[in-house]
């Protein structure tokens, strides 16, 4: 074995994707801290204000989508000279972590659309995360967060995939807001996501609504990327049975849980905001998204 021909690859590599890379984080740095959080100082809010929410918000919507978006533009490279692989590599953060922002602006301004009053005023999404300390809608922006990354990893800006890339990631976006339009009205039955999340800063909720919309991603993801050959009528059917098929068994175990245990699981969360019940749930929610992913295997 040529050792030497094996170290000079790993380390041309390993400074290909350390460029990529910091090219992303750098670039999601700028636009997070001067466009998403403007006026808000993440310094402050972070070290010296021992914002919990900050935090959770922090990780889950820069520090993970960047890196992992930045890791997702490095499987662009196809070309045999490195130098048009680290272009397109570029090309593909740059787009990313582009709309990656854009969405996330656009969550902001959709909370503060719909949002009615709290004690502070009119709600607004950086607002209740960095100066009311607010895990849940922190937890929110992380579900949104997510379900934008799980959009924005299949978009190939590429000419010859970009139209297909383009119908792969609106079954995604349209199939996450059903699943959370379904999610809000079964809520409703007996209160509602946003009071909970926005007006009572329930935690519990918060977390029970992030592994849930994280469980559909993970179905909505295994059923795009399990598609051998595109064919837009049949990833709209196996996403939709896919779905319907998460809902049943969810409420079944759910069910039999409940059963078990003799216990109100709703009561847990939402009226003693109870984290630890919100974490069992959230275990049953990705458990069976797995079970649904390895079946369509």
């Amino acid at each position: 074995m040529d050792y030497s021909a094996l170290l000079r690859f790993l380390a041309n590599n390993l400074v290909f994707s350390f460029t990529v890379i910091i090219i992303s984080f750098v670039l999601g740095w700028i636009l997070y801290n001067n466009v998403i959080s403007s006026k808000i100082s993440l310094r402050e809010a972070l070290f010296e204000k021992d914002n919990l929410a900050a935090w959770i918000e922090f990780i889950g919507a820069f520090i993970f989508p960047t890196l992992y978006l930045a890791a997702k533009s490095i499987e662009g490279s196809l070309s045999e000279t490195w130098y048009m692989d680290l272009l397109i590599c570029i090309t593909y953060v740059l787009s990313y972590v582009a709309a990656f922002t854009l969405l996330r602006m656009l969550s902001g301004l959709t909370v503060r659309l719909i949002g009615a009053g709290d004690s502070e005023g009119k709600v607004n999404l950086n607002s209740e995360i960095y100066v009311q300390k607010n895990i849940a809608a922190a937890l929110f922006s992380v579900a949104l967060s997510t379900v934008f990354v799980n959009c924005i990893k299949f978009l190939d800006v590429l000419p010859g995939y970009f139209v297909t890339s383009l119908y792969k990631v609106s079954i995604i976006f349209i199939f996450s807001l059903l699943a959370f339009i379904v999610y809000s009205m079964v809520v409703r039955q007996k209160t509602t996501l946003f009071k909970e999340l926005f007006i009572d800063n329930n935690a519990a909720a918060g977390v029970c609504f992030a592994g849930f919309m994280f469980a559909v991603e993970v179905i909505l993801s295994g059923v795009v990327t399990l598609q051998v050959e595109f064919v837009l009528s049949q990833l709209v059917a196996v996403s939709l049975i896919s779905l319907l098929l998460f809902g049943i068994l969810s409420i079944i175990f759910k069910a039999i849980f409940k059963a078990m245990i003799k216990v109100d699981i709703w009561n847990e969360i939402y009226e003693q905001n109870n984290i630890g019940a919100a974490i069992g749930q959230v275990a049953l929610y990705i458990g069976i998204a797995n079970v649904i992913v390895h079946f369509l295997k």
